[in-house]
């Protein structure tokens, strides 16, 4: 197990209940899915075209976060 690892495991037994349950299952959820998340080669092909971009509009963190939360609408 690595330090960083023991460090979140740490962190997380000081959570009530409730909220350690919570990290455990997206844990597993993570642990689970990921080898399940492929982008097509047309996704492939758009973050290299809009990385290759020289005028691509970069975010700040805080617009960034203000997209994420606008998903859940």
């Amino acid at each position: 197990m690595t330090k960083l690892f023991e460090d979140a495991i740490r962190q997380v037994e000081q959570l009530p209940e409730g909220e350690q349950d919570a990290a455990a299952g997206a844990l597993l959820d993570y642990v689970k899915h990921m080898r399940e998340i492929r982008l097509t080669d047309e996704q492939v092909a758009e973050v290299l075209r809009r990385i290759a971009d020289p005028n691509r509009k970069l975010l700040s963190l805080a617009e960034a976060r203000a997209r994420v939360e606008g998903f859940g609408s």
